[in-house]
């Protein structure tokens, strides 16, 4: 029994190589944090690192299993102090999305997708900016807003685990301490990435040997989450928020480059 566990996992480190496991390594690291709350746009990247050594296909079923495990680290905590008014707003629309991700995910490419989000986020990104100089009744968002994030964080996180970037410029005008922000995120992509899992059988993206990669993988979730808790919870709101907004915009820029290049 323990070597029909251990075999896969010998066999699937000497099928993938060195550059595969450092570039899987600093994805998961980058995911960790930005699933933290700290940085989302950083979630942006995670996938495009890890595809540059294997294909989109096995990188998404490879993140998968990595991203509910850094979802589960925090978990407690998220729960804790979590915003249930906006979660209770945008998870339903989320599931529309995902539904739609299913439907659409063999049929539009990651260029179109990628350029479509990247101007998309620097667009909302620049709103927010304009925004954020009026008091914060003039910023409060409107219903619509939340559900047509939720609805587009769900089918771009299925596609392409690219959720973050619209659902964070959404939270960004919630004003909310960073605790709660990090929470409340947390819970989204945790209930979203549960989802993805029947969903992802079904379109036979899963298979035993990129589980046992993901299993490889697991000893780095840690690290990305904690410190993405340290940092949210030793800086003030001011430069957490600042910190957001410039690393999507870091990842709007690449995705409108990756979509047109």
């Amino acid at each position: 029994m323990p070597d029909s566990l251990i075999i896969p996992l010998i066999q699937s480190f000497h099928t993938h190589t060195f550059a595969f496991f450092l570039t899987a390594i600093a994805s998961v690291v980058v995911v960790g944090i930005s699933k933290s709350g700290f940085g989302a746009g950083l979630g942006t990247l995670s996938l495009p690192l890890m595809a540059s050594q294997v294909s989109v296909g096995e990188a998404l079923a490879i993140l998968l299993p990595l991203l509910i495990a850094i979802d589960l680290v925090g978990l407690q905590r998220f729960i804790r102090n979590a915003n249930w008014r906006i979660l209770k707003l945008v998870i339903p629309p989320a599931m529309i999305g995902m539904g739609l991700g299913v439907i659409f995910f063999k049929s539009i490419t990651p260029k179109t997708l990628s350029l479509s989000i990247g101007i998309f986020t620097l667009l909302f990104l620049v709103q927010n900016l304009a925004m954020s100089h009026f008091d914060a009744r003039d910023a409060k968002p409107y219903p619509w807003l939340g559900r047509f994030m939720g609805m587009t964080t769900g089918f771009t996180s299925f596609v392409a685990h690219i959720g973050g970037p619209p659902i964070t410029l959404f939270m960004l005008r919630e004003k909310l301490l960073p605790m709660v922000y990090t929470s409340t995120l947390g819970v989204f992509f945790t209930v979203i990435n549960f989802g993805k899992i029947a969903p992802y059988a079904y379109l036979d993206l899963l298979n035993f040997q990129q589980l046992a990669t993901s299993v490889l993988l697991l000893p780095c979730v840690p690290i990305g989450v904690y410190l993405g808790f340290y940092l949210a919870k030793r800086i003030s709101m001011k430069w957490y928020y600042r910190t957001v907004r410039f690393f999507l915009l870091i990842a709007g820029v690449k995705l409108v480059i990756d979509g047109l290049i």
